[in-house]
């Protein structure tokens, strides 16, 4: 076997580092490819119901003996007298005539226009050069040689903000310089690819920088893929309403049973994976808006994912997978067979001291384990509503999508629930106190059956008189509205809690 040969055996078994040679995909129809398979293998019952009545249709006007009727008429087979005949051929001949030499010069042009285009790209030792690998026309481009390569640098064509309009440019001594479009190097293992065979063989020829920013994966690879496919795909969404029973994601992975939660961002779907129930937490990408506006919103569920990803701990929920489809982003999640505290208070009505008193204990684990991580883990939403006991009595914290990992100088915005903020997280600075804030004002919650009043301290003892004195004290400490009088870390408020019923005579 030639070498010719064995290189396109390789790129058909998908073998793409061979013999000193890296090959990677270069589509140069990407765009393209992406919106005829969201639009073709994407099962919608609208597509199925015009398919039918245009079938309907064409059986009404009695398409198939028009069909038959010509097909006679131009073979010569027809009994028909001449004037029909001739009063047909004249009514259709000329249309049937234009209308498949249009089909088919349509179609003759825009296969010579695809398979004039490369599908691979070859870097080796000697050089860079184009791959044609289609089912009629297999060739390898002319080469480029490393020595011929005086400088790689990115072009940004004007009027383009995507990365993937720019140009990966080698500007070649002795003519036009091979233009590379990121956009059609779809992945971010083929781009890194092409970099590592720019660092091996292209060793001497100078390159700018900022190539290295577009070519290098990033720390978290996984995201970036995201981002890539929620931004290139096109502007239409295929399901505009929420999704119903049998509904099938990520390619039939993820079967919808039925919706159980429904919010500002999306919805949340029962769902089965395999034989396993889980949840799959909706977020609803804006699709008509500036590109500033679409990224604001990936953001959002980036940062959820990442949070949750990095988190591992029995009594917070954990993040089983995540995907971008049809512009909504998706957060797979385990299944937590129970009720949130709000749930159930509203069910039974408020719990009895002693029942809240071993909660705030599993609370404060929750926030001990959030609070120890580097760097800290704000929640900024502690509220009965995400709090989920389980039947096993298991307390577990859900929906991070305001979370936020505190820095030194971070800052945010105002978020959450209003009767469990503090002023410090209304004024966009949130620490780890003001989980313990929300953590006291969910305790009034719990033992009153009320929402306690905005920036206030709680007491419940004012409202019912049986709460002791010690458990008020430490929920009135964990909302006080000013931090230097609140709780400074959990870990002191768990041994409140510890001590409560001894600690009436420090008040």
């Amino acid at each position: 076997m030639n070498q010719v040969s064995r290189l396109f055996k390789n790129i058909n078994n998908n073998v793409f580092s061979v013999d000193s040679e890296t090959i990677v995909h270069y589509r140069h129809f990407y765009h393209l490819e992406n919106w005829l398979q969201q639009r073709f293998t994407e099962k919608s019952s609208k597509k199925r119901i015009y398919i039918l009545a245009m079938v309907a249709l064409f059986f009404f006007l009695g398409g198939p003996l028009f069909v038959l009727r010509t097909i006679s008429i131009l073979l010569g087979t027809s009994t028909g007298s001449t004037g029909e005949i001739a009063a047909i051929m004249s009514a259709n001949n000329s249309i049937l005539i234009y209308y498949f030499l249009s089909l088919v010069s349509a179609a003759g042009l825009g296969t010579i226009i695809y398979q004039s285009q490369p599908t691979h790209l070859s870097l080796s030792q000697d050089g860079i050069r184009y791959i044609y690998n289609h089912l009629f026309y297999k060739a390898r481009g002319p080469l480029l040689e490393w020595k011929n390569i005086n400088n790689i640098y990115l072009e940004k064509p004007n009027g383009k903000t995507s990365p993937d309009d720019f140009l990966l440019c080698f500007n070649n001594v002795n003519g036009a310089p091979l233009k590379l479009k990121l956009g059609s190097i779809p992945t971010v293992d083929e781009r890194h690819r092409i970099l590592k065979g720019i660092n091996t063989w292209a060793t001497k020829v100078a390159r700018d920088a900022e190539i290295i920013g577009f070519l290098e994966p990033p720390a978290d690879h996984s995201y970036t893929e995201l981002w890539l496919q929620a931004l290139s795909a096109p502007p239409k969404r295929e399901k505009l309403k929420p999704l119903i029973e049998g509904s099938k994601l990520k390619d039939g992975d993820y079967t919808v049973l039925n919706a159980i939660g429904v919010g500002g961002q999306g919805t949340a779907y029962l769902s089965l994976y395999q034989t396993e129930q889980v949840v799959l937490k909706e977020f609803i990408l804006p699709v008509y808006v500036d590109i500033s506006v679409r990224k604001s919103s990936l953001e959002r569920f980036e940062r959820e994912a990442k949070i949750l990803q990095q988190l591992d701990h029995p009594q917070v929920v954990k993040l089983i997978d995540f995907f971008i489809e049809d512009h909504r982003g998706y957060l797979v999640l385990e299944h937590i067979d129970g009720l949130s505290l709000r749930q159930k208070v509203e069910i039974k009505g408020k719990f009895d001291e002693a029942f809240v008193h071993e909660l705030a204990k599993q609370m404060c684990v929750i926030l001990k384990y959030l609070h120890g991580l580097s760097p800290p883990v704000v929640h900024r939403d502690f509220t009965p509503d995400n709090l989920i006991f389980r039947n096993d009595g298991v307390l577990k914290l859900v929906d991070f999508n305001v979370a936020q990992q505190i820095e030194s100088t971070a800052t945010g915005t105002v978020v959450g629930k209003h009767a469990y903020l503090p002023p410090e997280q209304f004024r966009g600075k949130p620490t780890t106190q003001s989980d313990i804030y929300a953590l006291g004002a969910t305790l009034f919650y719990l033992l009153t059956g009320q929402d306690p009043e905005p920036i206030s301290v709680s007491h419940p003892k004012q409202i019912l008189p049986e709460i002791s004195s010690a458990m008020d004290y430490i929920i009135a400490k964990a909302t006080a509205i000013n931090e230097n009088d609140r709780y400074f870390t959990v870990g002191e408020l768990e041994t409140d809690l510890a001590n409560e019923y001894l600690s009436n005579q420090k008040l």
